[in-house]
């Protein structure tokens, strides 16, 4: 299969080639909706950006390899903003990839990668089974970094958050305000482990604090706003609705804050919702969106910083950093009366 080219690219998303480069370089430039339209057409067809090609031609490459699962979503964006900016600054320069939750997919862009010698990879996890072929990949000599989740594991270099803590603690500030019929809108977590885990935090904070987990109310969706609008659609019209709805994504949550208002239930009258991540439209929905704040764009600092160590030091020494979250309380969530406990 031809490889796509970004004059290809800015065919198909119908703008200009000028605006694709800008969409890659500098997205700060770009208007949402053109950025998302790009990012779209490029996942759709597997796009791969090279920064530098020519770089490889060097005895020792200056091209870092870049792989998130999705380039729709604003907070991956802004871990890869600050790895670009970090990289730009430090004279190297990005290959970035999207694994779209796919083993596959994610299989090919390690391999792509590998075969290239870039300097090194950061990866926002990866998909469940992958962790072997990573360690194989750093014994080889291969620099890797793995971001946006804490690992249990000893043996690579990570800079995250503990996906289960955050969501215990969103879950239990839901239950603190008598919410106990608690839906879940969550991503693919039979396929990416820190997905996997906000389900078991969930999970463990309702048996916790005495409450039943119904499988009924958690729904497994790809972290899109459309995603995010259908499963609230769902939720809603079950026999016995949820109170309160948490999104395991803010993007989830602003497509369930839709769902509500298409039909005719209120937030947080009617019913609460809480998102995770804490994009920059969070505070601007109505109303504005309680949430777990992620340091993402830290992550990204911090990882090419690691990434620069290995580099240059080719001992190897693992360093691992868990970074605080933050529960941001807005309007979107508000205290059962204790009348309505147990009513829908």
């Amino acid at each position: 299969m031809a490889k796509v080219t970004m004059a290809e690219i800015s065919k198909m998303a119908g703008v200009s080639l000028a605006t694709v480069s800008r969409t890659l370089h500098s997205p700060h430039l770009v208007r949402k909706g053109t950025i998302e339209r790009v990012n779209q057409v490029m996942e759709e067809v597997n796009y791969v950006y090279h920064a530098t090609a020519g770089d490889l031609s060097r005895k020792r490459s200056s091209i870092i390899g870049v792989i998130i699962p999705t380039a729709k979503s604003l907070v991956f964006s802004s871990t890869l903003q600050a790895i670009q900016e970090a990289a730009q600054q430090n004279n190297f320069s990005l290959v970035a990839g999207s694994s779209k939750y796919d083993i596959e997919t994610e299989l090919s862009l390690l391999q792509q990668f590998k075969e290239r010698r870039l300097a090194g990879i950061i990866l926002t996890g990866f998909v469940v089974g992958q962790k072997d072929l990573i360690k194989e990949l750093v014994k080889a000599g291969m620099p890797c970094v793995v971001i946006w989740d804490k690992l249990d594991d000893s043996d690579l270099s990570y800079v995250g958050f503990d996906n289960y803590k955050a969501t215990y603690r969103i879950t239990e500030y839901l239950i603190s305000l008598r919410q106990q019929h608690i839906g879940l809108i969550v991503g693919p977590y039979t396929k990416v482990e820190r997905v996997k885990r906000r389900l078991e935090g969930f999970k463990a904070a309702l048996t916790d604090h005495g409450l039943s987990y119904d499988p009924a109310l958690v729904i497994q969706k790809e972290p899109t706003l459309i995603d995010g609008r259908e499963a609230m659609s769902r939720l809603l019209s079950l026999p016995v609705r949820p109170t309160a709805v948490l999104a395991a994504s803010d993007t989830l949550a602003v497509g369930a804050l839709a769902a509500a208002r298409d039909m005719n239930v209120r937030v947080p009258e009617d019913i609460s919702i809480a998102g995770f991540d804490d994009i920059d439209i969070a505070a601007y929905c109505n109303p504005p969106l309680t949430t777990v704040r992620v340091p993402a764009y830290e992550i990204g600092q911090i990882a090419f910083k690691i990434l620069m160590d290995m580099i240059n030091n080719s001992s190897g020494q693992l360093q691992q950093y868990c970074l605080d979250t933050s529960i941001i309380i807005r309007g979107s969530c508000r205290q059962l009366d204790s009348d309505a406990i147990g009513k829908s």
